[in-house]
């Protein structure tokens, strides 16, 4: 009988320690495996995050929490920096490797880090410029962007979605106007006030048709703050033709576009 009773008590006291929540230094377990390195839990209750800042746990779902007792994610760091002391020297492989980020939240996430920073858009359709007037240059839907911007090609305007530096380079091909004709291309701030970036060149001969005289422009913006807007113009000082696409013996394509890169 007493045999009997102390293996019916071994059965109960497996089942509890295979069901139990163990704690080190803490009476008052959160997860499967709590550590509580300062030894300042509370006795019940869920510890404030002050608290929580010294612990380590690991959940029923194998998630681990440093600084927190409830981590949402396999590794859960509620504060602090991540450090590898001896990373090795391997090089990585542009347009292969993945570039690691983070986002609002502290999530990190992987994205390809050319195509995150790169702006591009062609001319919608050919603009017809008239003398003097600085027109803005609309081009269509981008074909490459990412959050760092908004463009509305309805108004042209560019918004930067963060500070930083950016590099542009903008290309425009002319036609339609007499020889000494002033060509600029430029970059103007709205609410419109002075260029921020403004280049130009004078064509040595009458041009019209769907060959144009080509100008290519590049300059750095620095951006001062997210929402600042921009939008790119032409203004030769006679009256002139953007063409969107050129048409000559050797094939039809985009000429006019502009190109933005974070840096």
């Amino acid at each position: 009988m007493r045999k009997k009773i102390i293996s019916l008590c071994g059965v109960f006291l497996t089942s509890s320690i295979i069901y139990a929540q163990v704690g080190i230094n803490t009476n008052n377990p959160q997860a499967t495996f709590h550590v509580d390195a300062a030894k300042d839990n509370p006795v019940s209750g869920i510890p404030s995050a002050a608290q929580q800042a010294n612990d380590f746990v690991v959940t029923n779902t194998a998630n681990v929490g440093i600084g927190t007792t409830s981590p949402t994610d396999k590794l859960d760091v509620a504060s602090g920096n991540a450090r590898i002391r001896n990373i090795n020297s391997n090089i990585g492989v542009g347009g292969t490797d993945r570039v690691v980020v983070a986002d609002a939240t502290g999530v990190l996430k992987t994205i390809n880090f050319n195509s995150y920073s790169l702006f591009h858009a062609r001319l919608a359709n050919n603009q017809n410029l008239a003398t003097t007037t600085i027109a803005t240059l609309l081009f269509s839907a981008p074909l490459a962007t990412s959050p760092y911007y908004s463009y509305n090609n309805t108004t042209g305007v560019l918004t930067f979605n963060q500070a930083g530096n950016y590099l542009v380079t903008l290309q425009a091909s002319f036609t339609n106007m007499p020889a000494g004709t002033q060509l600029l291309l430029g970059i103007r701030p709205v609410p419109d006030a002075d260029y921020l970036g403004r280049g130009s060149h004078y064509n040595a001969s009458a041009n019209s048709g769907s060959v144009g005289e080509l100008m290519n422009y590049t300059t750095l913006l620095i951006i001062p703050t997210a929402g600042y807007q921009v939008r790119f113009t032409a203004a030769p000082n006679q009256s002139a033709t953007v063409l969107a696409t050129e048409t000559g013996s050797t094939g039809s394509g985009n000429v006019t576009n502009v190109t933005v890169q974070k840096i």
